[in-house]
């Protein structure tokens, strides 16, 4: 898999994309065999990695910076493999460039100074309608063009490669927790009529009463089909009812449900 990404040229951001691409791809819990790699690619800013998933899979990540643009490089395969193909493949990787631009290979290769994860805590949010606590990771992004006014905020999660949160409010008479809970259903379902609801209760919170919903099921995500989970729930918080949508790979299918009814207890 070679992805060009206009737009982003830093080599952390290239290489989480590259992850989220190799999770999507049905890999279980791939983990870094040994460290990355910083490198120069024929003049341009470059990161190498080899991972493993379980027993028998491989896989050799890498990106490079290109001006203000960037791309990723992934290849996979049985580990029985990796001896044979990893020499030519990193020659493959280190021969990207430019139109135009003469081969020079890689130069000034040096372990890359990657910062381990912070646990972090927890983020208070507020919007006119309604206030949350969000566990450590979410940090709120500008809304994508197209999104319902409801919307009051949407969210990325770093240590949840791909995954989103979107929180929607409704207020105003006539409107009940069946009608917001049926509206962020239809928030999910519509877009991807691939998933399927796996589980659907009333749940009781510290707060008071909710709906809560699951889907599982496979999805278009950049030009391939991967497996998804979304977790809705609808509670009654602040000056109406607010929808928690949380939506993800499917291998983080445990954790979106564990962080929704936090998020969820939160409301007020």
């Amino acid at each position: 898999i070679i992805e060009y990404v206009p737009g982003t040229s830093d080599i952390g951001e290239l290489m989480k994309k590259a992850d989220t691409t190799l999770r999507a791809s049905g890999l279980t819990n791939p983990v870094l065999d040994g460290g990355l790699l910083d490198m120069s690619v024929n003049g341009h800013p470059a990161r190498w990695g080899v991972y493993k998933s379980g027993k028998l899979l491989g896989s050799l990540l890498g990106a490079v910076s290109l001006g203000e643009n960037g791309l990723y490089y992934i290849s996979v395969m049985a580990q029985s493999a990796l001896t044979k193909w990893k020499d030519r493949l990193e020659k493959s990787f280190q021969s990207i460039r430019m139109p135009g631009e003469a081969l020079a290979g890689a130069a000034d290769m040096k372990a890359a100074a990657v910062a381990e994860p912070s646990a972090g805590t927890p983020t208070e949010w507020k919007s006119d309608t309604v206030s949350l606590t969000l566990p450590p990771g979410w940090v709120e992004k500008p809304k994508p063009r197209g999104f319902e006014k409801e919307v009051k905020g949407w969210f990325m999660n770093d240590n949840l490669p791909g995954a989103t949160l979107t929180v929607v409010s409704y207020k105003g008479m006539g409107m009940t927790m069946g009608k917001a809970f049926d509206a962020g259903t239809k928030s999910i379902t519509i877009p991807m009529p691939g998933l399927k609801p796996v589980e659907a209760e009333e749940i009781s919170l510290e707060n008071g009463k909710a709906s809560f919903a699951a889907y599982r099921g496979m999805a278009a995500a950049g030009g391939t089909e991967v497996e998804l989970a979304s977790v809705v729930i609808t509670t009654k918080a602040g000056k109406g009812f607010t929808n928690l949508l949380l939506t993800g790979l499917a291998v983080h299918f445990a954790e979106l449900k564990t962080q929704a009814l936090e998020i969820a207890r939160s409301a007020r």
